[in-house]
């Protein structure tokens, strides 16, 4: 099957990047073979290095920019819960301007987006349910263990390639 590339893949590479504190998740399609290269867990300290074999010019990359959506207060729970989800909130933010950043300055063709609608693949938690973890293992081929940061750079990538 001939692969025909669309206008939301400008690249021979795409990389998605659902930000987080601690790792965020991230995951690479080459679009001219149709391969993943790779899905992982990368620190910001890292992510530079995760990207080593893109070149900058040849890459496109996606960030999900949770701080582009429609703030509301409505965290619910008592006090101290409601400030650690804003804390927590308001620091995968600043991680994720900081990413794109960093990779700005790499060079590297950003593009900011607002978190995409997942509807039934996630629960009301917001994890991946096992209808969602299924749709992310059967549209990628990809099955190793993997944590609910990088199913959302999957599920980008799903959605951009």
């Amino acid at each position: 099957m001939k692969f025909i590339p669309r206008l939301n893949c400008p690249t021979p590479y795409l990389v998605a990047i659902d930000p987080d504190l601690n790792a965020s998740g991230v995951a690479a399609w080459n679009t001219k073979t149709r391969e993943w290269l790779f899905a992982k867990s990368v620190s910001i300290e890292s992510i530079l290095e995760a990207l080593v074999g893109l070149p900058p010019e040849e890459t496109t990359i996606y960030i999900e920019a949770g701080w582009k959506i429609k703030k509301h207060n409505l965290r619910g729970g008592n006090y101290l819960t409601a400030q650690a989800k804003a804390r927590n909130v308001g620091e995968n933010h600043a991680t994720g301007k900081l990413i794109a950043k960093i990779l700005r300055k790499a060079g590297y063709a950003v593009n900011e987006f607002s978190p995409l609608k997942k509807g039934i693949f996630k629960d009301l938690d917001g994890s991946w349910s096992s209808h969602g973890r299924q749709y992310i293992e059967k549209e990628s081929g990809l099955s190793h263990r993997m944590n609910d940061d990088v199913r959302d750079a999957i599920y980008t990538i799903l959605h951009f390639r």
